[in-house]
This record gives C-alpha cells, sequence and structure tokens, in this order.
C-alpha cells in the first residue's frame, strides 16, 4: 500500500511540475508576443524615417526662404516624433560610428582604405541600424576601413 501512495505522490508531484513549467514558458511566450508585436510594423516605417532624415540632409542650410524654413522644421518635428514614439517602444538607432565591425548588427556595403584606423573600424553609416529590445530590427549598412 505504501509503495502505491508513493506511487501517486510522485505522479502529483511531477504533474504539478509539469505545470508550473509550462506556466512559466506560457509567460514567456506572452511577454515575447507583447514585446515584439509590433516589430514588422517598426521595419514598414523605418523607410520614412530614412527619407525624411535624407530630405533633412539635402535641405539647403539658413536658407532666406521662410517658406522652407517651416517645412524643414516641420520634418526636424516629424523625425523627433518619431524617435519620441520609437524610445516609448523599445526601438532604438544603433550608435555604431568609429566602433569595430560587428556582423551581428552591421552589414558591410564597401570597404576603404585608412590607415589612421585599425582595419574592420566603421568610418561611415550609409543607413541606419536599429533594435527592438535588445533584438535586431535592421542592420546598419556601414562603410569600413582597411589597411
Amino acid at each position: 500500500m505504501t509503495a502505491e501512495c508513493d506511487k501517486w505522490r510522485d505522479a502529483a508531484l511531477r504533474a504539478h511540475a509539469d505545470m508550473e513549467n509550462l506556466r512559466k514558458r506560457t509567460q514567456q511566450d506572452i511577454e515575447k508576443t507583447v514585446n515584439f508585436a509590433n516589430t514588422s510594423f517598426a521595419k514598414d516605417l523605418l523607410p520614412v524615417l530614412d527619407c525624411l532624415n535624407g530630405a533633412i540632409q539635402c535641405a539647403p542650410k539658413n536658407s532666406e526662404d521662410k517658406v522652407w524654413n517651416n517645412v524643414l522644421k516641420g520634418i526636424e518635428m516629424t523625425v523627433k516624433q518619431f524617435h519620441t514614439v520609437f524610445k516609448e517602444h523599445h526601438i532604438q538607432e544603433m550608435d555604431c560610428l568609429g566602433k569595430v565591425f560587428d556582423p551581428n548588427f552591421q552589414k558591410v556595403v564597401q570597404e576603404v582604405e585608412d590607415k589612421d584606423k585599425e582595419a574592420g573600424t566603421i568610418v561611415q553609416i550609409l543607413q541606419n541600424g536599429y533594435t527592438i529590445h535588445d533584438r535586431v530590427l535592421r542592420e546598419a549598412m556601414v562603410v569600413v576601413s582597411k589597411k
């Protein structure tokens, strides 16, 4: 009789442990779903942000035209709003200029000779990279130095 009781108690403890593990896995899956649910949408917005940044870079600075200056100011405010919303959703721009190339975060588009820099150092960013909750959303496209 004691052996049978031990068998059923062991089975109950195992079932309880299995349920606890299932609960933990389910909670982790829910957290991942919540954290990364907007990944696709955020990825679709990045080219829009790139275009706005490109417009700012190409715009003439200190123009005499007040209308153009107001348009430029509006574009800059829109970019600032993008960054505010991205920060709220844990989306961050990668800071990689001057750092050593990491294939997990950047994609090399070009290599240039630079005797002053260590080989593999990022000397120019052609397209900004972004992370979401420390996971790569989009790799940065970079130019690296070579000897």
